[in-house]
């Protein structure tokens, strides 16, 4: 399968899924998942048009931006970040989707006292609860929403979950429909620094689902990005 061809099935997947939900497809952003293909492969398929591209290592993040400067290219990072890596990430990240604790929030803030940039992210939620998974508790993320909503310093655009690995569509189903309840309950919160419209959950084998319980992004990379046949 072509390059071209994955791209048009996920987005023909997309647009199936999200009539059956009864929602507008325009209003669900596909994140090409690159973490594992180089820059050749970026190249060709922001070619195709796809302009989203998703990175989970921050030094590959910062490679392949220097890599493709010359593209219009919007990179968005999806891994664990460590504080000190996010010298990596924040300059060129156009949203950060796992700002996962208040440590990296705070690190947000200085980074903009210091740069004068506000790097856009996304606040990850702990939905699926499992133990592997990083993200703020359910029980406080609207606490973390009330306490931050007015920084001067932040750019928080919505919330960011994973489903458990292991769990069937019914399992995924519940954790995105949770998230997409906090984001709405959020939405009394809003505030200078707490503008909540991006839900970003779903990836190559749970989108339909996330489609389905409203998201904004779907993070997929695999089907994307599977080999090109010789023929």
């Amino acid at each position: 399968m072509s390059l071209a061809t994955n791209l048009q099935n996920v987005k023909s997947q997309i647009l199936a899924h999200a009539q059956t939900a009864g929602i507008d497809p325009d209003r669900v952003r596909l994140i090409a998942v690159s973490k594992t293909v180089d820059s050749q492969k970026i190249r060709k398929m922001h070619a195709l048009g796809q302009s989203d591209f998703g990175e989970n290592r921050p030094q590959a993040l910062r490679d392949k931006a220097r890599e493709l400067a010359d593209l219009q290219i919007r990179w968005h990072f999806i891994g664990q970040l460590q504080t000190n890596k996010i010298k990596y990430v924040y300059p060129v990240a156009a949203l950060v989707h796992s700002v996962d604790r208040r440590e990296l929030l705070e690190e947000f803030i200085a980074w903009h006292q210091r740069t004068g940039r506000k790097c856009p992210l996304l606040l990850q939620v702990h939905i699926s609860r499992e133990s592997a998974k990083q993200g703020f508790a359910c029980e406080e993320i609207l606490d973390i929403v009330r306490e931050y909503s007015q920084s001067p310093h932040l750019d928080m655009r919505g919330m960011m979950g994973m489903a458990p690995l292991d769990g069937d569509d019914q399992a995924a189903a519940q954790c995105f429909r949770e998230l997409a309840g906090l984001l709405a309950s959020s939405r009394a919160l809003a505030g200078q620094a707490w503008n909540p419209i991006e839900l970003s959950m779903g990836m190559s084998g749970d989108f339909h689902v996330a489609i389905a319980e409203g998201a904004t992004m779907v993070r997929i990379g695999t089907a994307l990005f599977a080999e090109e046949s010789s023929a």
